[in-house]
């Protein structure tokens, strides 16, 4: 499970809009064989938004210190799915066109098969498991429960 820490900035009926207090630690394999590296690449195009907008079942209320989660390797499998799609479907498409018609054959079947691949990839970001898998959840911040705040995280427990 990756987890970061954050405090809940405003809540709506069903929605809050959690603050990142700190980084993202991940898995923490990133340097070792085997990780995946998800870390490093959320900070490859400048700093990563520190505000995210959740759903809050358990009814946080602005001020709270939460947790958000995401399951361990759903970073992984959304790329995997997001890229690896398009390319496999742009390099059969070309492959196929090109058998058959040759050059220009090649270049209509590249558009044809991304055309494809972007309706393929939509069509599976839109399934309930998959928009489930991919969810950022919020739990109480354990860590942070005090005497003088015991009530705020008993009351999401």
């Amino acid at each position: 499970m990756i987890e970061a820490r954050g405090i809940v900035l405003r809540a709506g009926a069903d929605q809050a809009w959690v603050r990142v207090d700190d980084q993202p630690t991940g898995c923490g394999r990133c340097n070792e064989p085997g990780g995946c590296g998800g870390a490093k690449i959320a900070h490859a195009f400048g700093k990563p938004d520190e505000v995210f907008h959740v759903d809050n079942p358990q009814l946080f209320v602005a001020g709270d210190r939460v947790r958000l989660q995401i399951d361990d390797g759903a970073a992984l499998g959304a790329a995997a799915v997001t890229y690896g799609v398009p390319t496999l479907g742009a390099l059969l498409g070309a492959g196929v066109g090109t058998w058959l018609a040759g050059n220009a054959g090649a270049l209509t079947g590249l558009a044809v098969a991304l055309i494809a691949s972007v309706l393929i990839v939509r069509a599976i970001g839109g399934r309930r498991f998959w928009r489930q898998k991919l969810s950022v959840r919020l739990a109480a911040d354990a860590a942070w429960c005090s005497d003088a705040h015991a009530d705020v995280t008993a009351r999401h427990d």
